[in-house]
């Protein structure tokens, strides 16, 4: 297996984790974001290629791939520039047992960044299953968790990055809690410099 950061060029390879029709773990509530002339999956798609493959500053994402050099899994995240945190944005995999190796490759990308803290959405319904599923046993024991705050569904996020980030301005159609992991203190060995002339 191999984990990298992706680019323009892995667009086409990733198509298929975008064939499934669950949104936030149901099946079936993507129908809430479809309109006449909406194709939610393919708009989905288009979506994260514009975002994360475009080489924007703060918009990356990590794949893995199998021994034939398919993507099986993607992380996508937001780098914030007003504060040493990133937002976990997407996660999509047709294999979930990678799941932990693409998530150790984001974190060890932004703890060398100085980021030791991140942010991120959860189907409410679901979210104690993501810490089973997505940390290895090494960056479970090394982050801690609080959670943050619950938007009932189809309500606005009254916060202003999680809601343009997190919610990508969209009103979700299930509850939904936002969950802060943070690097343990004894774990540390540096802190980020926040500063400069």
């Amino acid at each position: 297996m191999k984990i990298r950061l992706l680019g323009p060029g892995d667009k086409l390879a990733l198509k298929n984790l975008f064939t499934t029709s669950k949104y936030m773990g149901v099946s079936g509530e993507a129908e809430y974001f479809v309109g006449p002339t909406v194709d939610f999956l393919d708009t989905y798609y288009n979506g994260f290629c514009q975002t994360y493959l475009s080489g924007l500053k703060s918009y990356h994402a990590f794949g893995g791939f199998d021994d034939n050099g398919n993507i099986t899994a993607i992380i996508a995240f937001y780098e914030s520039f007003y504060a040493p945190e990133w937002y976990w944005t997407q996660v999509r995999s047709n294999n979930s047992n990678i799941i932990p190796a693409v998530l150790d490759a984001v974190i060890d990308y932004n703890e060398k960044n100085g980021r030791f803290k991140f942010f991120g959405l959860f189907n409410l319904k679901h979210a104690n299953l993501y810490p089973r599923l997505a940390y290895s046993k090494s960056n479970a024991e090394r982050y801690g968790s609080i959670d943050e705050f619950i938007v009932l569904a189809k309500q606005k996020c009254i916060y202003t990055t999680p809601w343009n980030v997190l919610y990508n301005r969209t009103l979700i159609p299930v509850d939904t809690l936002v969950r802060c992991r943070y690097l343990k203190q004894e774990y540390r060995n540096s802190i980020p410099n926040g500063g400069n002339l």
